[in-house]
């Protein structure tokens, strides 16, 4: 009996996570270097989405949160310094950091790096985590009460695919942080047991 709910529960948490990636936006961002523009184009966007430019000490020099299904905007760099910058797209399951490069009157892509974000699903008092972690980093699995104390934590190597339940209906009442950290990604869902 355990092992058809377990079963039954990876199957599921599959085809949440195939409909929720047919919802991601689609991207497109051009580089036009003697004009050091940039040209980002978005499809089928969800409220959830942000789009930040940083330098390469990690100050925010632009963002915004889209909220149009449709998106388009051109970015005229040409007041940057020559240095490293960072253009990042995050969505509700996953983030796109692509850096760039300015010198010489020149813009370039150097790189795009995409990272998946872990799936958090609350139905009252429990909380299921599901993360897929392709490249198999280490991944620790923390929750803390609203006094910041640690009440769990797990570390977790050499896994696919991470999936770990939460049961809060025992838990005194309060405000709780479940956290997830992989490579220098961390991200956190909050609950509120009453």
């Amino acid at each position: 009996m355990k092992a058809l709910l377990k079963i039954t529960t990876v199957v599921a948490f599959m085809f949440i996570a195939a409909i929720s990636m047919a919802k991601e936006p689609k991207l497109i961002l051009r580089a036009y270097s003697e004009a050091k523009t940039l040209v980002l184009e978005l499809e089928d966007v969800s409220s959830n989405t942000y789009i930040t430019l940083k330098d390469a000490q990690d100050n925010v020099i632009y963002a915004e949160r889209v909220t149009n299904a449709l998106y388009s905007k051109k970015f005229n760099l040409k007041n940057l310094a020559e240095g490293l910058y960072f253009f990042e797209t995050e969505s509700e399951f996953k983030s796109i950091s692509y850096s760039l490069k300015v010198k010489d009157n020149e813009l370039v892509i150097l790189d795009k790096q995409e990272n998946m974000k872990p799936f958090f699903i609350e139905e009252e008092k429990h909380v299921s985590l599901n993360f897929l972690n392709l490249d198999k980093k280490d991944v620790s699995i923390k929750v803390y009460d609203e006094d910041s104390r640690l009440v769990f934590e797990e570390e977790i190597t050499d896994e696919m695919i991470v999936e770990k339940s939460f049961d809060f209906s025992g838990a005194y009442e309060g405000n709780y942080t479940v956290s997830i950290s992989y490579g220098d990604k961390s991200y956190s869902k909050y609950i509120a047991v009453e």
